[in-house]
């Protein structure tokens, strides 16, 4: 009876490990392959070991691409999750009009990036943008720049639009996970005196610990992975001032047509997001109910 259970069971598991597998294994392998090749898409693949790998970390354009991808990551994480996190609770505590701010937050995640994109490179336009605008009308001219041509903000441009697209998401997870955290436990913590503060702290961030670290983890292979805003908006430059590792990479492959370096740029990209998975992983295991 149980073997026949376990055939069942491979059953449906066999069809959907064939499409994993030829979707996303298979792909890795191809990708670790052209990586350790000096190949320009057409022509003849001259396997170099891992020449490609060594030579993108010698690569400034590379390094100044890969700290910039860690900066968007990390402030996507500080600003996402916690804005997220509150903002969620303050809607589950039964305001009015629930719904429709639901709706309002979530809107800028179904929208298109390149439709973001243009909106905010006109925001933040040196010339006609909003924000200039809106500088010079309170008074604080000094602090007016051209966003998306000088060096030292334009990162911080370029990352704007995505930061604030993403909190949405984060908004109905959350607003989710504190649902099925039981009302009688809001109940008695509210009879007992416990502030608002106090029940955030003390009971929403412990019970929803678990999905906390889930989109940590999303957030952090998610914005690893950023390219949109930085190539709609400046295609990486001035430079490769606000330049991503996806636009590294896309560059390498499909503009300076060199498949190997744009392939080992990818495998970057996954071989960081795994070592982060693990590592944090290991960092938030520890339970922190009390």
């Amino acid at each position: 009876m149980k073997k026949e259970s376990n055939a069942n069971i491979s059953v449906f598991i066999l069809p959907t490990l064939a499409i994993y597998t030829l979707l996303i294994i298979v792909p890795i392998v191809f990708s670790i392959y052209y990586g350790m090749t000096d190949w320009d898409g057409i022509g003849k693949q001259t396997f170099i070991g891992i020449s490609n790998f060594l030579n993108i970390f010698k690569d400034t354009d590379f390094l100044i691409s890969f700290k910039n991808t860690i900066i968007v990551t990390l402030i996507s994480i500080l600003l996402q999750i916690p804005i997220g996190l509150v903002i969620s609770f303050l809607l589950s505590r039964g305001i009015k009009f629930y719904k429709t701010f639901r709706a309002i937050y979530f809107l800028p995640v179904v929208i298109a990036p390149i439709a973001i994109g243009l909106m905010f490179s006109l925001i933040f336009n040196g010339q006609i943008g909003a924000l200039n605008s809106l500088l010079k009308d309170i008074g604080l001219q000094s602090f007016q720049k051209a966003w998306l041509s000088d060096p030292k903000v334009v990162l911080y441009a370029v990352m704007t639009p995505q930061v604030w697209q993403f909190i949405g998401l984060y908004i109905i997870i959350f607003i989710a996970a504190i649902q099925n955290i039981p009302e009688e436990i809001f109940e008695s913590a509210e009879i007992d005196g416990a502030s608002s503060i106090t029940i955030f702290f003390r009971i929403v961030i412990p019970m929803l610990w678990d999905v906390i670290k889930i989109s940590i983890i999303l957030c952090f292979t998610g914005s690893l992975k950023s390219f949109d805003y930085s190539w709609i908006m400046t295609q990486g430059g001035p430079g490769v001032s606000s330049s991503y590792l996806g636009v590294y990479m896309f560059k390498s492959a499909f503009i300076n047509t060199k498949f190997g370096i744009g392939s080992a740029t990818a495998i970057v990209i996954l071989a960081t997001s795994l070592i982060f998975t693990v590592i944090f992983q290991k960092i938030a295991s520890r339970d922190i109910y009390e």
